[in-house]
């Protein structure tokens, strides 16, 4: 190492540092692992300065001249060609200064860099960085245009443009696998880990961490001295800066709980030293090819957890929490939650990783400007409430921490324009604490019988038979037996009537169910007393991840009295839903469910609707005939053989089979040899 290179201190420029040299040969500085690339003729050559992200990968080349070295045309010709080839070799843009003016070039070609057409106006100036005579907005302006000439800068093109916004998808499964297999730990307990480390990273690249406790800190570590000092930092510094920023809510959750590179007490796992440095490597990785994660798309926003149930192995457990993106967005386009105005409540009763209401946020800009700052507070005035218990009794936090983290990459653009540390405080108080609940009982959210009314339910309950005998046991035992009063089977008998009670009078409900629950005369009745039913869609068979049961998007309106219905019913068939159904879960084009969305919100503005063939308008007194609400069923074999459908076969896999087979036991336990026979039902 040279004698300059031990004497520089690097000034950090966000996530960038800067070297100031002149003395230092390129081939001082691949052995120092500043720069990775190397050419023979050009080792020689000592570059004025550098800008580089750690681990090698240069982004920025400095030439210094006087004012008087820069006078004339010829000059700034002269300077350039100095040293442009140590700049192509090393990375696309190469900047001459004098302190006062700047000029800067694309290494790749040797023409001045224009952004939006317009030559470049930032002053490169070494003196004011290294003595700290810079303002912090001035070093994001420098960062900024540093990142965007390296998304816009090719051979042909020399005008900075604003960035491509980034899909991290592959690197999201790419950390997933490398940690599932090196651990062996349960897949969803990869994925939390996974989602950790974006958050880290995420929230380093929109300088909400210190400079001293961001992800290039903790990667400097690893490159300068080992794994295991890089995960001692994290643990003891950086993760607890997290948490302190997102403070924990009543509930006791806050927005990362990651538990394979730190143990239950967040200390670190050394164990998994060279593991952790692993997955930081893919991230820097990641940065030096695409970018910071300032620019991550929305649409990796929702499609994280897609993302990880496209892997076999992560399909069991967390899809049974899991709505597919197609289905969330097409029910909360079919909602009312456009028209929500202040003081209004919307409730998902059993959230998983909080998708409808997150989608509520992201598609609808009314309830999205709630959560603005206004006069440096985060106070929205649209409640969004969501409850979770949780996957079991070891790790029943973790659904609601994704939710958490999972709405903290939402409002990624806020917490980058309002990141001061009251800020961070208000909007974990009144954005993912409020917003998100961990409720620690064995009956959930079924224990919540005094809420305050909401204008919007939407949600996807869990519906199965197994295990509900249990849960109608402990109701009978506690307070809640007059509560429940209908007599219906499966745990979704019990959230129909939950979500129902909890309604508004005028407030609506978005909900899906399973065949069975439409199959069953108590509840049928007990949904008709109570509520106008405004529409039911059909989804096709193997819609949802873990289970392979018939399932239907039923739409509600609460009745402000006991009048019997006499508006129509919306129904409507639909055969795909913009992904293959199988484990893959590949984009497709065909999505019935756009459709759907479009015509049912003519149908609720009274608008004549166009021919569908997958459409059928039930007056009220017709379809409060049938026994069943199947819909599928109502269209007749001619018809759909019209749409090309033909009827689906239900296969099962060997689990699948043991796992209805138990279903049926307990039916046949609860009902027949427990002695009700389920006068009110029709089976």
């Amino acid at each position: 190492m040279s004698e300059e290179l031990i004497q520089t201190e690097p000034v950090k420029i966000g996530r960038y540092l800067y070297y100031k040299l002149g003395n230092t040969t390129l081939n001082q500085l691949k052995k120092s692992n500043i720069i990775s690339k190397q050419k023979k003729n050009l080792m020689n050559k000592k570059p004025d300065g550098l800008i580089v992200l750690p681990g090698g990968n240069v982004k920025a080349v400095i030439e210094y001249k006087t004012a008087e070295e820069l006078s004339t045309p010829k000059q700034i010709q002269k300077a350039i060609d100095q040293e442009i080839d140590v700049a192509k070799l090393l990375c696309k843009i190469l900047i001459v200064t004098d302190g006062n003016k700047s000029f800067w070039i694309n290494a790749l070609n040797g023409k001045e860099i224009f952004k939006n057409g317009d030559p470049i106006s930032i002053v490169f100036n070494s003196k004011n960085l290294i003595s700290g005579n810079i303002t912090s907005e001035e070093k994001v302006d420098l960062e900024n245009l540093i990142d965007q000439a390296e998304y816009s800068l090719n051979e042909t093109n020399n005008n900075i443009m604003e960035p491509e916004v980034l899909d991290p998808t592959p690197l999201a499964k790419e950390v997933w696998q490398k940690i599932w297999i090196n651990t062996g730990k349960e897949p969803e307990k990869c994925l939390y880990n996974v989602v950790e480390i974006f958050v880290f990273k995420f929230l380093s690249d929109i300088r909400v961490l210190k400079s001293n406790n961001n992800f290039q800190s903790v990667y400097q570590l690893k490159e300068e001295f080992s794994n295991e000092e890089a995960l001692k930092h994290y643990a003891d510094r950086c993760r607890k800066d997290i948490q302190e920023m997102f403070p924990k809510g009543e509930d006791g959750t806050t927005v990362i709980n990651g538990t394979i590179f730190v143990n239950e007490s967040g200390e670190p796992n050394l164990s998994q030293a060279t593991l952790f440095g692993q997955v930081l490597e893919s991230f820097q990785k990641y940065d030096e090819e695409n970018g910071s994660f300032k620019y991550v798309r929305k649409e990796f926003k929702t499609r994280l957890y897609e993302t990880f149930l496209r892997q076999s192995a992560g399909v069991k457990k967390l899809g049974q929490y899991f709505t597919p993106r197609n289905v969330v967005q097409a029910m909360v386009k079919m909602s009312n939650a456009s028209n929500l105005r202040s003081g209004a409540r919307v409730c998902d009763p059993f959230c998983g990783v909080g998708g409808f209401l997150l989608e509520s946020i992201l598609l609808n800009k009314n309830i999205s400007r709630e959560f603005e700052p206004k006069n440096q507070k985060v106070q929205p005035e649209i409640s969004l409430v969501g409850y979770d218990k949780g996957t079991d009794e070891k790790d029943d936090e973790r659904t609601i921490i994704l939710a958490k983290a999972n709405m903290l990459i939402y409002f990624s653009d806020l917490l980058s324009s309002y990141h001061s540390e009251e800020l961070l405080k208000q909007f974990s108080t009144n954005a993912f604490n409020k917003v998100f609940n961990l409720i620690r009982s064995n009956l959930g959210t079924f224990e919540l019988t005094d809420e305050e009314p909401y204008d919007l339910i939407i949600t996807n309950p869990p519906y199965v038979t197994s295990g509900s005998s249990a849960l109608k046991e402990a109701i009978q035992g506690s307070e809640l037996a007059d509560y429940y009063s209908v007599s219906g089977r499966g745990t979704e008998s019990i959230a129909i009537e939950w979500i129902i009670k909890n309604l508004k009078p005028g407030g609506q409900a978005l909900v899906i169910v399973p065949d069975g629950l439409l199959n069953q005369k108590s509840m049928l009745k007990y949904i008709k007393n109570q509520c106008i039913v405004q529409g039911i869609v059909s989804l096709p068979v193997r819609t949802f991840y873990a289970t392979p049961k018939k399932t239907y998007i039923l739409i509600l309106e609460k009745k402000h009295d006991n009048h019997m219905q006499n508006e129509p019913v919306f129904l409507y068939l639909a055969s795909e839903i913009g992904e293959t159904r199988d484990t893959k879960r590949f984009p497709i084009e065909e999505n019935d469910l756009e459709e759907a969305v479009k015509l049912f919100n003519l149908f609720k503005a009274n608008v004549e609707l166009p021919n569908s063939l997958r459409l059928k308008i039930k007056d009220f007194d017709d379809f409060n005939n049938y026994n069943h609400w199947m819909i599928d069923r109502m269209w007749s074999e001619e018809e759909k053989q019209v749409l090309g459908i033909s009827e689906e076969k239900e296969e099962l896999s060997e689990e699948e089979f043991f796992s209805l087979a138990e279903e049926i036991r307990e039916f046949l336990t609860e009902y027949v040899v427990g002695g009700d026979s389920g006068n009110d039902q029709e089976n």
